[in-house]
C-alpha cells in the first residue's frame, strides 16, 4: 500500500479516500493523526505498526484504524480549525477514556460520542496480536446529538448501534489501497449521525432512567462509604435492595467497572488523606480498605504516576 509523503489533506467540497500502513509511529502521528483526526498518538514503547483505511468527504470522514497500543490523544477547541462536528468512536477493544480528571473504562463495542471542542485522550489496549482495532469517524455539517446533559460526551454500549455504524462507514472505505477520489455520493454520515441523535433520544425517553439514577446513587453511597473494609458488590446488593447480577448490569450499562470504581474511590480518598499529612501511608492503607500495602502501591502509581508519601 502506498505511503503518502506529506499529511493527507482535504479541503471543503472536496474528497479522498485510500489505505495506508506505517511502521513509524512519528511519521503516522504527522501524516495521519495530526491532520485527519486531530490528535497525537504516543505508543505504548513495544514497538509500533498501524494501518489505515479512510475516506474524507468534505468536513466529515470515517477511518478504520488498526494500530499499536498507546494513547491517543486530541486538544480541545477544534472546531474553529476543523469546522463545527462530533466524533463517534466504535471500539472494538477495551480503552480507558479520559477528559479532564475524569477517567473511563471502556468495554468493547463501545460506542462514544463526542464533542468537536472536547479535549480528550484514549488509551487503546492490546486486543490481539493484530493490535488494536478503532473506527474513528467526523461527522460535520449536521445537527449534533444533544450532549448538554453529559461532560462533553456519551457512552453506549448497544452492540446493534455499534454494528450499523461500522456497516454504514463500510460503504465509504476505498475497495483498493490507491489514494485517490472518494467517489461515493451515499449521504451515510447524516444516516449515522440520525441513528446516534434517534437513540440517545430513546435512551432519554424510554431507557432505564431509574438505573441511570441508581447508577448514579450507588457511585454516591461507595464515595461516603470508601472507608468500610465491606465495601464491595454484597454491601452494594443489601444496601441498595438489588441482586448482584443486578448491580453488576447497572455499571455495565454506564460503561463503567464496579471494582475500578471502588478503587478509584479508594485511591483518591487515600490521596487526599496523604496530602493533608494528618497520617501515615501504613495508616492510610488499612483506614482505606485495602487488602494489603502491595495492591495498594501498585494500584496508587498505575492511578497517579507516583508511589505514594506522606508530608
Amino acid at each position: 500500500m502506498r505511503q503518502p509523503a506529506s499529511p493527507i489533506v482535504t479541503k471543503q467540497d472536496s474528497s479522498i479516500s485510500g489505505s495506508i500502513f506505517y511502521a513509524d509511529a512519528g511519521a503516522f502521528a504527522q501524516q495521519v493523526c495530526e491532520p485527519v483526526l486531530g490528535a497525537g498518538f504516543q505508543p505504548d514503547g513495544r514497538g509500533f505498526h498501524a494501518a489505515a483505511r479512510f475516506s474524507l468527504i468534505d468536513c466529515s470522514g470515517a477511518v478504520h484504524l488498526r494500530i499499536s497500543p498507546g494513547v491517543l490523544t486530541r486538544p480541545g477547541g477544534l472546531s474553529a480549525s476543523m469546522g463545527g462536528h462530533f466524533l463517534v468512536i466504535v471500539l472494538h477493544g477495551p480503552a480507558i477514556l479520559a477528559t479532564g480528571e475524569e477517567k473511563r473504562l471502556l468495554p468493547p463495542k463501545s460506542v462514544v460520542v463526542i464533542d468537536g471542542d472536547l479535549a480528550f485522550s484514549l488509551a487503546l489496549s492490546q486486543e490481539d496480536a493484530g493490535g488494536c482495532v478503532v473506527d474513528w469517524l467526523q461527522l460535520g455539517k449536521t445537527k449534533p446529538p444533544a450532549l448538554a446533559k453529559a461532560p462533553g460526551y456519551a457512552v453506549m454500549t448497544s452492540l446493534p448501534l455499534a454494528e450499523y455504524i461500522v456497516g454504514q462507514a463500510r460503504l465509504v472505505e476505498p475497495a483498493g489501497g490507491d489514494i485517490g477520489p472518494c467517489q461515493r455520493d451515499i449521504p451515510i454520515f447524516d444516516y449515522i449521525a440520525a441513528a446516534i441523535r434517534d437513540y440517545m433520544a430513546q435512551i432519554e425517553t424510554e431507557g432505564p432512567a431509574g438505573d441511570r439514577g441508581l447508577y448514579r446513587s450507588i457511585r454516591a453511597f461507595i464515595v461516603q462509604t470508601v472507608k468500610n473494609p465491606s465495601l464491595g458488590a454484597d454491601m452494594l446488593a443489601r444496601e441498595f435492595g438489588i441482586s448482584k447480577r443486578k448491580l453488576y448490569s447497572i455499571f455495565y450499562d454506564n460503561a463503567a467497572s464496579l471494582h475500578e470504581t471502588i478503587m478509584t474511590a479508594r485511591l483518591e480518598a487515600a490521596r487526599r488523606e496523604l496530602e493533608t499529612g494528618r497520617q501515615k501511608v501504613a495508616s492510610v492503607i488499612v483506614d482505606y480498605g485495602f487488602s494489603n500495602s502491595s495492591t495498594f502501591y501498585r494500584n496508587y502509581k498505575r492511578r497517579f504516576g507516583t508511589v505514594p508519601r506522606s508530608r
